[in-house]
């Protein structure tokens, strides 16, 4: 009994991680932002991506997600961009699977939080995964 309910806190655990990232969590998992594009990433109904991305000075950064080519996607996601203090800095719905960011931001450091919705076809299809593409003007 003792080892079923270990499993099950351990397997809750790791569920239920991403949740609650921090911005220490986000950089020791790799997920920091920086200009270019990231490696494709499977999003799941309840299960949130969080990078971190830090600025040495202020910059208009404009942040995009694209699916794979040819794996059209009507999947809803959206992103919250928040600040240090945890404000909510800008908030998108994608709009054919997509979302684009384009804000001006001061020097600091700031979360987002990518989450979407799963459909029929398993984890594993394309139309859950997606890539975001960061550049600074």
């Amino acid at each position: 009994m003792i080892k079923k309910i270990a499993f099950a806190t351990a397997v809750l655990t790791m569920f239920s991680a991403p949740a609650f990232a921090s911005f220490g969590t986000a950089a020791s998992n790799g997920n920091v932002l920086q200009e270019g594009s990231t490696s494709s990433s499977i999003i799941n109904t309840g299960q949130p991506h969080t990078y971190q991305l830090d600025l040495d000075q202020a910059t208009t950064v404009r942040i995009a997600s694209s699916h794979l080519p040819g794996a059209h996607s009507m999947l809803p996601m959206s992103a919250q961009l928040i600040d240090a203090q945890g404000n909510t800095v800008k908030e998108v719905r994608s709009s054919g699977g997509d979302f684009e960011i384009r804000e001006a931001l001061q020097a600091g450091q700031y979360r987002l939080v990518v989450s979407g919705s799963s459909a029929p076809g398993g984890d594993g299809w394309d139309a859950h995964r997606y890539s975001l593409h960061v550049a600074f003007q």
